[in-house]
């Protein structure tokens, strides 16, 4: 009889690795747990299952708000200060560690400030949460297939949205830029109220140390498809998704990028998973 209860409980024990497996690879986040005004540094993610090995700007302009919320009573609100530019004065980043995946999927709710700065004389930054792996290739680096890649949603001039892509083909020294589009037209975020951001990222297959070309992107704005890029190569190598990262500040390399005046963003009901959402 005991023999048969063990064999049971193993049983039972394989049936459930699955489940956990696949609930591990989904990470969720509606800012709902600490008061608001509270900082939300590097170890409130991790309270709330979000592990990193370092951040900047959590700890100093990261905070639960309860005046601002998509759903429930909280969001995120991040600070941009007049000025300033780069990860180390500006928003905040944090590499977000996930289970390795060949493809994963990220959602989030964003929204700007009604008086949002997009720069000076010059327009870029990044927003929220994006994808990467490996060494996370970035910043004007060479994308060789060993060193990562990373896709992360960005504005540019005037707001225009675009998804901005370090792959081993991007054409210039810095990642490629892939326009929202709807409808035909331009996507630009708006001021002052929620919008949906989501995409997805398929890490190409490698045959012999060469990497296939069938590497993907997709973005969707507010639910509606909004822009593709095929035939992606990130790696030549096993490194697949591994990251939910964080990254989001002005810039850009000068000063011309920084915003005339304090800005923020607001995120909420975050979510990262390998199915769709």
């Amino acid at each position: 009889m005991r023999r048969k209860s063990l064999l049971a409980l193993g049983v039972c024990a394989a049936l459930l690795v699955p489940a956990t497996a696949a609930s591990a690879a989904t990470r969720s986040n509606g800012f709902e747990r600490l008061p608001s005004g509270a900082p939300y540094t590097r170890a409130e993610w991790a309270a709330d299952g979000w592990s990193a090995t370092w951040d900047q700007g959590m700890g100093s302009r990261a905070v639960v708000d309860g005046s601002v919320a998509r759903s429930g009573g909280k969001s995120l609100r991040v600070l941009y200060p007049k000025g300033k530019i780069g990860p180390a004065d500006s928003g905040a980043q944090a590499p977000f560690a996930l289970e390795p995946a060949r493809e994963y999927w990220v959602r989030q709710w964003v929204r700007f400030s009604p008086d949002f700065s997009w720069g000076t004389t010059e327009y870029g930054g990044k927003i929220g949460i994006g994808l990467g792996g490996g060494k996370a290739c970035s910043g004007g680096q060479a994308c060789d297939g060993t060193n990562g890649f990373t896709s992360r949603f960005t504005w540019r001039t005037g707001g225009r949205a675009s998804l901005y892509v370090y792959h081993m083909g991007k054409e210039g020294q810095y990642g490629d830029a892939i326009d929202l589009r709807l409808d035909g037209a331009p996507v630009h975020y708006p001021l002052g109220r929620w919008v949906e951001l989501k995409q997805r990222v398929r890490v190409n297959t490698v045959a012999n140390g060469v990497a296939n070309p069938d590497g993907a992107v997709e973005v969707w704005f507010d639910g509606r498809k909004a822009g593709e890029r095929a035939g992606l190569r990130f790696v030549t190598n096993a490194d697949l998704v591994d990251r939910a990262y964080f990254s989001s500040f002005f810039g850009g390399a000068t000063e011309s990028f920084a915003p005339q005046r304090d800005s923020w963003i607001w995120y909420d009901d975050v979510r990262v998973s390998t199915t769709p959402l």
